[in-house]
């Protein structure tokens, strides 16, 4: 979920620290020494026999360059074809809408039970192709299941999230090595449902995908 929204450092061990962890986002080799914590993932992602297979509903077309940019991003840096468009709704995994009916707040929100990605018009008009792009690579995020790391419960952590990291809402365009790791942990680390489950959730009419279809979303 995209959202828009001075901490002394009293013992010098925990300034170094952060220093050391400020320093490792801009370094590749370093992107390892950072510890991946249960906070940073949901239960599931939306993967099934690893592949997303999304489809672009008529109201978020005009967002197709930023979507193909954002999908053809994370497919090279995960080194396989994730995310794969297709023309049937049924039968994907992941449907982008465009939509004024979110909170004001929110660029975009992604709901990963129903398996939709929400664009917020308002916003997206508003914004540059830079950040468009950002917004749609942000979301793509959740997809794999990690959490927003601007919510982060350590706020040393939150801070250098928020400034440096996709996840952390820094509008990003380019996947780095912490997100690219980031993102292949959260894969594991979670679980793809069943077509069953999927069905399931997609039926229900309390959550975006049944929302969307009958206009309230």
């Amino acid at each position: 979920m995209f959202k828009f929204k001075h901490v002394f450092v009293l013992v010098l061990t925990t300034l170094i620290f952060v220093i050391g962890l400020a320093a490792a986002f801009g370094q590749s080799s370093s992107a390892q020494t950072i510890k991946f914590t249960s906070e940073m993932h949901t239960s599931k992602n939306l993967t099934y026999n690893g592949t997303i297979k999304y489809y672009v509903k008529s109201d978020a077309k005009k967002y197709t360059p930023e979507i193909t940019y954002a999908t053809k991003k994370w497919n090279n840096a995960l080194g396989k074809k994730v995310f794969q468009r297709t023309n049937s709704i049924s039968r994907s995994r992941l449907v982008f809408t465009g939509t004024n009916k979110l909170g004001a707040s929110y660029a975009g929100v992604a709901e990963i039970n129903s398996g939709v990605i929400a664009l917020n018009t308002s916003w997206m008009s508003r914004y540059n192709q830079q950040k468009r792009r950002a917004v749609v690579i942000h979301e793509l995020g959740h997809t794999f299941g990690t959490k927003d790391l601007y919510e982060y419960p350590n706020a040393s952590l939150r801070s250098l999230f928020k400034a440096q990291t996709i996840m952390g809402g820094n509008y990003a365009t380019s996947i780095k090595p912490f997100d690219k790791k980031l993102a292949k942990w959260s894969l594991k680390k979670t679980r793809s449902m069943s077509q069953t489950e999927f069905r399931h959730y997609r039926s229900n009419t309390g959550l975006y995908y049944q929302q969307m279809l009958n206009g309230r979303l």
